[in-house]
Order: C-alpha cells, then sequence, then structure tokens
C-alpha cells in the first residue's frame, strides 16, 4: 500500500507570513522548513500506523528544497522534482498533501493563491479550482484517490467540498477578506498574513490520528473518496493580474488578461497546455484576452 505524500509550505501551522517563512532567503525559512517537515512525519507516522508499507513524499514547495531530509522519517522515501506531470507520482494507490493552502481569493484563507500572486481565478470548465483541486483531479484521472489533506481551515473547506469523504486536519485559520481582481500581485500575500495559529503539539496528534484514520478507511472502504464528477472534454481558463516585478522579474510587464486553452480529452492535457505554454507567454493571439 503505496502513499504519496505532496507537500507545500504557506499551509503549514506557524508559518506567519510570505517573505520572511517561505523563501530560502527568508530569515524564518528554516523554521518553516523544520515545521513542514515534523508535520509531513506526523502524517508518515499515521499512515503506516493503519497499515501502508510504502510512503513517497514530494518535495512540492516552489523548486523544492523545503524538506529537511535529516529530519524526515526514516521510513519515507524523499521525492524532488515532477515525475510525471503534472500530478508528481502516479505509482502509488492513494495520495495525500501535507501543509496546502486554499485557492486564489478564498474567504478567511492564510496565504491562499493559485500558482503564484498573479492568477485571480483558474477554472476548468467552469468550476473554480486551486492547487489542491488542480492536482486531485490529476490523480484521479489515473484512478488515484485523495484520502487526507492537511493546512488551513479553509483549505479544509476546500477539500471537503470537492472529495467529500477527505479527512483533514486544520492547523491555522485565517482572518482576512478575499482579494479580488483590483489587488495588485505584490500585495497578495501580505494581505492575507493575518491568522490564528493553533497549539503546535495538537496540531501534530490531529495530523497523526487524521491519517490514520484516512487510511484505516481507504483500506476497508476504498470507495469512500469519490471526487465531484467533472466530465469532458477540457477546457481550462485563468484570469490574472498584471505582473508583479518583486517576485517574478524576468516576465516583464504582463498586463491583467485572461487565458484560455483549447480543448483537451484529459484535465492533465488542460493543466499541460496552460502552464507549461500558455502561463507566461505573451499576451497576444487566440488563447488571451486583455483585461
Amino acid at each position: 500500500m503505496k502513499v504519496v505524500i505532496i507537500t507545500d509550505l504557506e499551509g503549514v501551522n506557524g508559518v506567519l507570513n510570505f517573505p520572511d517563512w517561505c523563501v530560502p532567503e527568508g530569515r524564518r525559512n528554516e523554521v518553516g522548513c523544520r515545521f513542514l517537515t515534523e508535520e509531513v512525519n506526523a502524517a508518515v507516522a499515521g499512515f503506516f500506523g493503519a497499515g501502508a508499507t510504502e510512503v513517497i513524499v514530494v518535495d512540492g514547495h516552489g523548486s523544492g528544497g523545503s524538506i529537511r531530509a535529516e529530519l524526515l522519517d526514516p521510513r519515507a522515501a524523499l521525492q524532488r522534482g515532477a515525475k510525471v506531470s503534472p500530478i508528481f507520482n502516479d505509482e502509488c494507490d492513494v495520495a495525500a498533501f501535507v501543509g496546502q493552502h486554499a485557492k486564489a481569493g478564498t474567504p478567511n484563507a492564510h496565504l491562499a493563491h493559485t500558482q503564484t500572486g498573479e492568477a485571480v481565478d483558474f477554472r476548468i470548465n467552469g468550476v473554480s479550482l486551486g492547487e489542491f483541486g488542480q492536482l486531485s483531479y490529476g490523480f484521479y484521472e489515473k484512478g488515484i484517490p485523495v484520502i487526507f489533506a492537511s493546512g488551513d481551515l479553509a483549505l479544509t473547506y476546500e477539500a471537503k467540498d470537492l472529495i467529500p469523504g477527505i479527512y483533514t486536519a486544520a492547523v491555522k485559520e485565517g482572518y482576512n477578506a478575499p482579494l479580488d481582481a483590483t489587488c495588485p500581485a505584490d500585495e497578495i500575500m501580505s494581505r492575507q498574513s493575518t491568522a490564528l495559529h493553533y497549539p503546535r503539539a495538537a496540531v501534530l496528534k490531529e495530523i497523526k490520528q487524521q491519517a490514520l484514520l484516512a487510511m484505516q478507511k481507504f483500506l476497508s472502504e476504498p470507495d469512500s473518496f469519490g471526487i465531484k464528477p467533472l466530465p469532458g472534454p477540457y477546457i481550462a481558463e485563468a484570469e490574472y493580474r498584471a505582473t508583479a516585478k518583486k517576485y517574478i522579474p524576468i516576465l516583464g510587464d504582463l498586463p491583467p488578461r485572461r487565458i484560455t486553452t483549447g480543448t483537451h480529452d484529459t484535465v492533465a492535457g488542460a493543466f499541460t497546455e496552460f502552464y507549461g505554454k500558455l502561463e507566461w507567454g505573451t499576451p497576444e493571439g487566440e488563447h488571451y484576452t486583455l483585461l
């Protein structure tokens, strides 16, 4: 029974803001990475305690490098870099998320965004999806259910709405108003940094317990983790703010725009065209509408 855990950093308990905690040069990044690894270890312990035989941890924040290998549970393997785009690894029985944040525009979320602060909203066939939803549909397309997710409280609501049977663990809750398209990209994170962080010992205990219960439920009732139907064919579209030079200086000045893919037989195909070809392309042609 093989589990793949997808990790992120913004949805970790104790990670307070983006510039100090979520980038390698941040003065608290090392602590944030340790906190993430501790939360991953709690989930690993829960999965093994319920009968998992193998756990692969995918270092999914940014370009990787946030999992501290020397602190990782020695029973877990560590993967950096995407093996199978866009779902990282499809050689597993079930998938889980640790440290995940809510999608862009979510009210009362902490450090919410969808891939980048420039994104206002991302949709597949009109259904709004964040990073959790995008990857979840990618996994389900491969026949892999998502059974567990931890992150801020808003993320747990998002996960349960998409996968009603999923087990979750909330580690903090945001106190922030939703941000619309008028918010500049370089203010997205700073304006979503207010949150209540739950007691850390209780958080680690809850992650372990919910991961254990999720695995037990899957082993006894594997059909309990159905995802909301999303019939094909598939078209991805999204609205983007003007580029924030502060975070992505190499892109230059890209204006506010709507991006729309062609039609695809698979969700993975729509993601690949959007993120692989269109997201940071020159905003002209049939795939772009200036806003």
